[in-house]
């Protein structure tokens, strides 16, 4: 794996977590990330596809450090964060397809290339560690800089030669989008409305439920990631999704029924265990970067479609009865792979 894909993931995840911290207070910036996630997924896959793949990574990451250090250096301009946000979404939406799609398709096979990976995405989480002991300002001057040094590792590095074709045959991009989108709506739900459903059912207090996310579901997704690498390379890919979606189902369910800390603290960690291996390996059966890159498409979309899901459920019953809906789509995903084989 080429350093600078790695940081380029790096960049992303923490992007991602100084945006966990930034969000609650940008109502004003809309669906911008959102447009910008989904272009950059699709523009970053036909950019790739043409043999441009350092191109589409440089250019994400050059888009991501401009508006990273632009909404740090102007943080009450609204105007400039709407513009800001949808630069942000774009360069995150290519740089994390370009970073995953230097990973041939066609060098491996399914297992191997997954294995690869989720490797890559070990540090994705990483991020989310230092948002208890850092304030939203200094994580978002710590990912415009991650992002910087991601830039020059990435101006000098070889990407693999345009693809032509893959090695084997692949799942029908459609299902596998499907699958993603019903993953993101899973692990975005768990990340925005968890720390609020455990204040609505007098489970925890807010600043303890949030420090019991902040540890235990990135700790999980790192530690599953590692773990669930060599399992890859003797197992099939569909077989690791669909264990993987029953224990998001059990896990999700336990995480809701859990009436303590250190109960919470558990399960968040097994949730994390159990998502860490959808994502890389969901990616590696998509084939070439531009599969790649409709897949993607359909995980953002779900970025921006579970919090409005989840908050009209909450407000037609109740916050609780709308966070049941993690455990379902989980049970979905593992029901919709039954029969799936390499």
């Amino acid at each position: 794996m080429r350093p600078a894909a790695i940081l380029g993931i790096l960049a992303c995840g923490t992007t991602a977590a100084a945006w966990l911290r930034l969000a609650p207070g940008l109502d004003s910036v809309g669906a911008a990330p959102g447009i910008g996630l989904v272009g950059g997924s699709l523009i970053g896959g036909w950019l790739i596809r043409r043999g441009s793949g350092k191109a589409a990574l440089v250019a994400g990451l050059a888009l991501l450090g401009v508006a990273l250090w632009c909404m740090a250096a102007v943080p009450a301009a609204q105007v400039w964060m709407r513009l800001a946000s949808g630069a942000l979404g774009l360069g995150v939406g290519m740089a994390f397809l370009a970073a995953n799609a230097s990973v041939p398709a066609a060098a491996a096979s399914s297992g191997h290339r997954a294995t690869a990976l989720t490797l890559l995405n070990l540090s994705l989480p990483a991020g989310v560690l230092l948002n208890p002991i850092l304030s939203p300002a200094t994580m978002l001057r710590l990912a415009a800089v991650v992002a910087t040094v991601a830039l020059a590792a990435a101006a000098g590095m070889s990407m693999p030669p345009r693809e032509t074709g893959a090695a084997e045959k692949r799942p029908a991009r459609s299902f596998l989008a499907l699958l993603l989108f019903l993953y993101v709506v899973c692990e975005a739900g768990t990340w925005t409305w968890m720390v609020r459903y455990m204040g609505a059912a007098h489970v925890l207090d807010g600043q303890t439920a949030w420090l019991i996310l902040s540890y235990g579901l990135p700790l999980g997704l790192m530690v599953g990631r590692a773990g669930c690498a060599r399992i890859l390379v003797n197992v099939a890919p569909w077989t690791v999704v669909r264990f993987a979606a029953y224990a998001m189902t059990f896990a999700t369910a336990l995480l809701l029924l859990a009436r303590s800390p250190s109960a919470s603290w558990i399960a968040a960690f097994v949730v994390g265990i159990a998502m860490a291996p959808v994502l890389p390996t969901l990616l590696a059966m998509a084939g070439d970067a531009l599969a790649m890159g409709m897949v993607l498409a359909a995980g953002w979309i779900a970025v921006v479609a579970s919090t409005p899901l989840i908050a009209w459920i909450a407000e037609r019953s109740s916050l609780p009865a709308a966070m049941l809906l993690l455990p379902v789509l989980s049970l979905g995903m593992a029901l919709a792979t039954t029969g799936m084989r390499e």
